[in-house]
Order: C-alpha cells, then structure tokens, then sequence
C-alpha cells in the first residue's frame, strides 16, 4: 500500500472519529464526557505524527500548540490568550530548529556528480537520470524544475506555499509519474500544455483546481500524476 493511501486511511479514520465524538457529546447522556476534545485531539494526533515524521520542529511545537488551548482548562491556562500559546509554541519549535534543526541546502545530482547548496529557505531539491523530489515544509518557495525524459517525480508540501515550474521539462518514451502530496498549505504546479497527464486524486477536505488542459494526444507518453491533498489547496496550471 502506497504511503499516500495510507496518511489518506489515518487522516479518514480521524475525520470518521471527530465526528462521532461530536455527535455522541451532544447526547444528553453523555453530557458530563468532553467527546469533542476527544475528537479534536484525533486530527491533532495524525497532523502530529506526521510532523514528526518530517522532522520539522516549528510544525511539531505547532500542533502542540493547538492541543494546548484544547486544554487550556487542564494546564491552569484559561486566562492567557490561545494565539499567545500558540506563538509562544511555535517560538520553542524555532528555538529546536535552530539547536537541532539541520541547516536546509539544495542537493543537487547529474551526471554521476553530487553537489549541494545551503539555502535561506526550507526545501530540498533533488535531482537524477530523469528524476526529481521537491520537499517544501514551511514559508514560500518557488522551485524551476528543467529535467529531459522525465521518469519520476515526488512533490511534497506540508503547512507552506509552494510553485513548481514543469516548464522545459520532456517526458520519458515510457512515461513518467507524478507523486504529489500537499498537507494544509497551498501548492502550485505549472504542467507543460503539451504533457499527456491522467490524475488520480484524493483529496481530503482541502481543493484541487484545474486550470487550462493537457494534451489529449495518445501518441504521447503518458504522465500519471498521483495527487494526495488533505487540507490545503492545489492549483495546476497547463501552459
């Protein structure tokens, strides 16, 4: 099972129990039981494990951030103001960034030699013999990917803005395949109008917008872009 039906099953199953405990904690019996935290501590959990997944600390302490004005109550905390806890969260995730964070650099690989840059920003780029994997976590990034015989891609935002430029790029005679996964931030994806692309969408409570159309010549090799969206937007344009 591929890793984006996965995180797609979990983030599911959350959705499917947040709703349950807010329609049992409006149950007269069982009006005593807090189910709605309950529920709202579900969807934190998921986005939690897969921050901790992706080794970002801002994100971590952010979502910590939210489970702590869910509790407020509970820390002694009710009298302080939920986007203080929140900003003061995501000043300890910067504060491990920077301790424990690594520094971000643009890794780069053609032709057999590997090279790599730091970058002021937080995402990675890698490049290969017709591949590519772009990981953008947080801020706003704008990435120009020029690869010939493209044969795979991987495309990964979490919680920032990211644009991919497709621009220039060739399609591999076998095809290539797109795996393209945005968390709650906002991607845009610029296709070349001449790409034969077939999509397969999951899209959680976010929105995927189309924008122009690809090229419906079957002679063409075939891109097959496997797109998990959970609660972000993703834009493609074909130009």
């Amino acid at each position: 099972m591929k890793d984006n039906r996965i995180k797609s099953i979990f983030r599911g199953l959350a959705l499917i129990a947040f709703a349950v405990c807010c329609l049992i904690g409006n149950s007269d019996k069982f009006a005593d039981m807090p189910l709605y935290k309950i529920g709202v501590s579900l969807l934190l959990l998921v986005v939690l494990v897969e921050t901790i997944i992706e080794k970002n600390f801002i994100s971590i302490f952010c979502v910590l951030g939210c489970g702590a004005c869910v509790y407020q109550n509970e820390l002694g905390l009710k009298d302080v103001n939920f986007l203080l806890i929140i900003g003061l969260f995501i000043l300890i995730g910067v504060g491990m960034n920077l301790i424990f964070g690594k520094k971000p650099k643009i890794n780069v690989i053609k032709d057999g030699h590997k090279g790599s840059v730091e970058s002021a920003g937080n995402i990675e780029y890698w490049e290969d013999d017709g591949n590519f994997s772009i990981d953008n976590s947080l801020g706003q990034r704008t990435q120009y990917v020029k690869i010939q015989n493209l044969k795979k891609g991987d495309i990964d935002n979490s919680l920032g803005s990211l644009t991919v430029y497709l621009t220039g790029s060739t399609v591999d005679a076998d095809g290539a395949v797109l795996d393209i996964d945005n968390g709650m931030g906002s991607l845009t994806v610029y296709i070349p109008k001449d790409f034969r692309v077939h999509f397969n969408c999951d899209n959680g409570m976010g929105k995927i917008n189309m924008h122009g159309e690809c090229s419906q010549d079957e002679s063409l090799p075939l891109v097959k872009a496997n797109v998990d969206n959970g609660m972000g937007t993703i834009d493609f344009y074909f130009e």
